[in-house]
């Protein structure tokens, strides 16, 4: 692995570190920006198969999450006024970041991988870890990153309640 290289995973990471602390602070505007204004924030649905059957995630088919940045900022809007019931409380929340592997993509992309947990503390009784990975595709808008694409895969195949935070 040359410098360089060795550099722009180090410079990832701190980029993926940081986007964690923001949500964990709940500091959802600022998150918000690291994302461009077409992104695709999607969480597939996880099936159990067989060893030999292997399907790639389609876009558009069954998923937990898909969204753009309009309706991230309305669930942002939700939570910032109230009306997210389910964040009421609002949780808190400890993520961890591992296992970051950085490719170049195309067009002068980068592609992120890394692995996730996601420790959410509700009320007095009610713990939750969230175990998956993720890939993005980041690209550069002026001087700093933005996630044009984001995919969580969670390892879970049955979850505990609906899901009310971001990975």
């Amino acid at each position: 692995m040359t410098n360089s290289l060795t550099d722009l995973r180090r410079d990832v990471e701190d980029f993926l570190y940081s986007e964690a602390k923001m949500l964990d602070e709940q500091r959802y505007d600022e998150w918000l920006d690291l994302f461009t204004e077409d992104v695709h924030y999607w969480m597939p649905i996880t099936e159990t198969r067989e060893v030999r059957q292997h399907r790639d995630h389609v876009p558009g088919e069954w998923s937990l999450m898909e969204e753009d940045a309009r309706f991230l900022a309305k669930r942002i809007e939700r939570l910032a006024g109230g009306l997210a019931h389910s964040e009421q409380p609002r949780s808190r929340t400890r993520r961890f970041i591992s296992n970051v592997l950085v490719t170049p993509g195309p067009d002068g992309d980068l592609v992120a991988e890394c692995n996730f947990i996601v420790f959410q503390s509700r009320r007095a009784n009610s713990e939750q870890f969230f175990v998956g990975s993720r890939r993005d595709r980041i690209v550069t808008s002026g001087e700093s990153w933005k996630i044009a694409e984001r995919t969580v895969l969670l390892d879970h195949r049955v979850l505990p309640r609906a899901i009310s935070i971001f990975f």
